[in-house]
């Protein structure tokens, strides 16, 4: 890039700010420019972040220094040298935001109507086993047994009641025999005690009138606090029913969703060890070893080569020793058990009295130690040397509570076609989800999430073809044409490139605008 150099002009050298590489440039003085260019291109940082602040600067720094306290002050670009600059005035138009709360998605106010799309029309999957929970009642229920009992077995029809603590079985089933129900079908023990299943009825959906079937299951979700079990005769077969958000196959309940729920910027839907940032200080591995080709004896673990913590040097080569782990080969070599002994410790630690010495404590325990000396200053320090932002263990970097990310809407053809196959953005598994690969790729629809992670021309794909589950009332379906009316204006306008969660403050001034 060139400008004429005839006559007066400013010459700029070797610019660097921001996104600029080493841009050499001379712009003539007493002529109207222009600086024109695709959003990201460097207009902003060549014209606001190196010519204006440089003048600035300059002309700040001809008053006196009490009259410079009183003024903005700018830090002097990224540049070799700048000469001919006259003193500037801007009218600015860069980035306002500083916050990292804010992303594109809050900006747009798409997230506001994405967290009411979910909580109106998401599908909830369960976290332990993947399949679909929801809220079933008597008719419901009966649908279900008509059309899985197609063999028309004989079916029995029970509910779980347990024993109290303070009572005893025998108190149980003389109240349960005082009310008509005389049968238990078995008997079971569980985390929380003894339950017993009582028979409720027994027919075959051929047979039975569909009002006696719909009584016996509003008397047995009623009694057994909204649970409900069918047993087949033919087998070990066990059809298992609750009106509440609750697996039965799991035994996992779920509160009901909340728009808020849906929201990193709400205390009801913020990762609570994070508080919605989706990154937390922590000690950073990578400072801590920072030349995997070195051994643990030759000083793989930095911090342990200091004078004061030499002492936990030791520690590591003796209790290496005993365990078995290999001293003289470089850190990168070792297995991932080899590697999770030296940082996690040895198997078996239980607390610093019981276990030290005797098993090995791993550099995590050496830095929580740490930690409870903080309030001395040195110490501090050195923590500050070996400490970085990490996504957060607890939501994964996804900002929400885990729950909230296993509610999804759409279905397996709008999610393909919008994460396409390239394999370059995949389905989200959310922290605590114990799905295997094959049981994700077969969830339908996309998570939240997942929404926030694609850019904004693949979510609006999404939506173009994505149907809600019927009934929808009005207020559903405005939902949903705004929603895509607003995606379709930020594709039109050329930003359909950025992704919902990119934060706003690590935009340019071209795409806040």
């Amino acid at each position: 890039m060139s400008a004429a150099t005839t006559g007066k002009a400013i010459r700029i050298r070797g610019a660097r700010q921001n996104n600029l590489r080493n841009l050499d440039l001379d712009i003539p003085t007493g002529e109207l420019i222009v600086v024109t260019g695709v959003s990201g291109s460097g207009k902003s940082s060549l014209v606001f972040d190196t010519l204006y602040a440089e003048g600035q600067r300059r002309y700040v720094e001809t008053f006196s220094p009490y009259a410079r306290q009183f003024l903005d002050r700018m830090d002097r670009p990224a540049v070799d040298r700048i000469d001919g600059v006259p003193p500037a005035i801007a009218i600015d138009q860069t980035n306002p935001v500083r916050t990292s709360r804010s992303t594109v998605g809050t900006m747009t106010e798409l997230n506001d109507h994405l967290k009411l799309l979910f909580a109106r029309g998401a599908q909830l999957f369960c976290r332990g086993c993947a399949r679909p929970v929801i809220r079933d009642n008597a008719d419901s229920i009966y649908r279900d047994l008509v059309e899985r009992a197609r063999d028309d077995p004989s079916l029995t029809l029970t509910f779980p009641v347990p024993v109290p603590k303070n009572f005893s079985e025998e108190e149980v089933r003389a109240h349960l025999e005082a009310q008509g129900y005389t049968r238990v079908h078995r008997e079971r023990t569980t985390g929380d005690g003894k339950v017993l299943d009582v028979v409720a009825d027994r027919f075959r959906v051929s047979n039975a009138e569909r009002t006696r079937v719909i009584e016996a299951l509003e008397r047995a979700l009623r009694l057994g606090a909204g649970r409900v079990d069918v047993h087949s005769g033919s087998g070990p077969e066990l059809f298992s029913y609750s009106n509440d958000l609750h697996c039965p196959h799991c035994e996992i309940h779920y509160e009901t969703p909340h728009p808020s729920t849906f929201s990193f910027n709400s205390p009801l839907g913020a990762c609570e060890t994070c508080r919605g940032f989706g990154r937390v200080i922590g000690v950073d591995y990578g400072l801590v070893i920072p030349d995997e080709r070195k051994t643990l004896r030759g000083g793989a673990i930095k911090p342990f080569q200091s004078k004061s913590f030499i002492e936990s040097q030791r520690d590591l080569e003796k209790s290496a020793t005993k365990d078995g782990i290999p001293l003289d080969v470089p850190y990168r070599d070792l297995t991932a058990e080899q590697r999770h002994w030296v940082i996690d410790g040895g198997a078996g630690w239980k607390s610093w009295k019981k276990s030290w010495p005797g098993v090995w404590y791993g550099i995590k325990r050496f830095f929580a130690w740490l930690e409870s000396k903080a309030y001395k200053m040195h110490i501090r320090v050195l923590l500050s040397r070996y400490r970085s932002y990490t996504p957060c263990p607890a939501c994964g970097g996804a900002r929400l509570k885990p729950n909230a990310l296993l509610w999804r809407v759409g279905g397996t053809d709008e999610a393909n076609a919008a994460l396409a196959s390239d394999g370059k953005y995949v389905r989200y598994k959310p922290v605590g989800a114990t799905w295997g690969g094959d049981q994700l790729l077969a969830l339908p629809g996309l998570s939240v999430h997942d929404l926030m992670l694609l850019p904004i021309e693949r979510v609006k794909l999404f939506f173009d073809c994505v149907e809600l589950p019927a009934p929808l009332d009005q207020a559903s379906e405005m939902l949903l044409d705004e929603l895509r009316a607003r995606l379709r204006f930020l594709v039109d306008v050329g930003v359909g490139y950025l992704t919902l969660d990119r934060q706003s403050r690590t935009l340019s001034g071209g795409e806040v605008q």
